[in-house]
């Protein structure tokens, strides 16, 4: 069988020859096939998602480099309406006892029990849009948005943990983004923040994507007050802040790197930072929105 793999995964599994500018942590796999959905953001039929190129390779050769890796976690990439292809390669990697996450559409709550029946740690469930609204105008052939709200309702349940995709920057207001990331934290989902990418260009700006990054962590967290204004953030004040704020959010051990933007313009930080680094993505942030930081943690 054939399974895709990211360029970096490939990498780390010897399957490439590249130089890495960060350590991958994560082993990212994409089902190989045409997904039935057909949502405008995404360019899964040209092998890409996001920013990134999927090659594809004999199952066989890759299972038999996994253990070499040292990955902390594998990652599958579903496609809507493959979902018994997703099923026959947890079965496949589970003996590997490294946790196992799959990112997915929405599905029923029979399918979600057979994944975690089968070794999957976790669910990540790529609701994508901050609104019913713009759901609609970029998600295409694929469940509605109360569909999709239920399955994270449903992952909850079954597997005690889930993370919810977001991408920022298809035309929702910072209200619209804050409205939603509470809601998901309110239901003890992780939120899972990426930036939007274009035909390989980063969409959104960086200073308005880190007042959001930031945004997430005081919303998670509990830590802090966001204000508003006609929609938009004009100022954010946390009450005990973290440099993860600015790190690749989603599940552990996950830090995709350079999955949305090139190494020059970092969005979401796939390393630890320092303080310098901290300082200059809080200067991005303040040229979107005032930042107010009570303390540090």
């Amino acid at each position: 069988m054939i399974i895709r793999a990211s360029l970096a995964t490939a990498s780390m599994l010897g399957l490439k020859n590249l130089r890495m500018d960060a350590k991958m942590t994560t082993l990212y796999f994409l089902i190989d096939g045409i997904c039935r959905g057909n949502c405008l953001y995404c360019h899964q039929k040209n092998g890409y998602l996001a920013r990134i190129k999927w090659p594809q390779y004999e199952f066989k050769e890759v299972k038999k480099r996994i253990g070499l890796a040292k990955a902390k976690r594998i990652c599958i990439q579903s496609l809507y309406g493959y979902e018994d292809i997703l099923l026959h390669f947890v079965k496949e990697l589970k003996e590997f006892n490294i946790p196992i996450s799959v990112s997915i559409n929405a599905v029923d709550e029979k399918k979600m029990k057979h994944l975690k029946e089968n070794g999957v740690e976790r669910v990540g469930i790529g609701l994508d849009c901050f609104s019913p609204e713009i759901f609609e105008k970029w998600k295409k052939g694929v469940p509605s948005w109360n569909e999709y709200m239920n399955a994270l309702k449903n992952a909850k349940k079954i597997f005690g943990k889930a993370t919810c995709h977001l991408i920022a920057g298809l035309g929702e207001s910072d209200e619209d983004a804050i409205k939603l990331m509470k809601k998901i934290a309110e239901m003890g989902i992780k939120i899972a923040l990426f930036p939007y990418s274009k035909e390989s260009k980063t969409v959104i700006s960086l200073p308005r994507y880190r007042v959001l990054q930031i945004a997430s962590y005081i919303i998670e967290n509990r830590s802090g007050k966001i204000l508003l204004d006609n929609g938009k953030i004009v100022e954010v004040e946390v009450s005990s802040f973290s440099k993860k704020a600015f790190l690749t959010s989603g599940c552990p051990d996950c830090n995709r790197p350079f999955y949305n933007e090139g190494v020059r313009k970092i969005y979401n930080y796939p390393y630890e930072i320092n303080e310098e680094q901290m300082k200059k993505a809080l200067e991005e942030a303040n040229n979107y929105a005032r930042v107010y930081i009570t303390s540090e943690c």
